[in-house]
């Protein structure tokens, strides 16, 4: 348990800088994941839009 104990900090210091890194990286995973569901979702808009464009052209 002594080496738990650290006086000068360093532990807390080295859990912070951790814990900034990897909420850095989950956030640009969940930026990522959304980016490309609006990417989809903008897609299925424009091929839904087409579809109905095609059906009152061809009825």
């Amino acid at each position: 348990m002594d080496s738990i104990r650290n006086e000068d900090g360093a532990l807390l210091a080295s859990a912070i800088i951790l814990l900034f890194f990897v909420s850095l990286f989950l956030f640009s995973l969940v930026s990522w994941h959304d980016s490309l569901q609006r990417t989809y979702d903008s897609l299925e808009t424009y091929y839904e839009n087409e579809t109905v464009r095609t059906m009152k052209r061809n009825g």
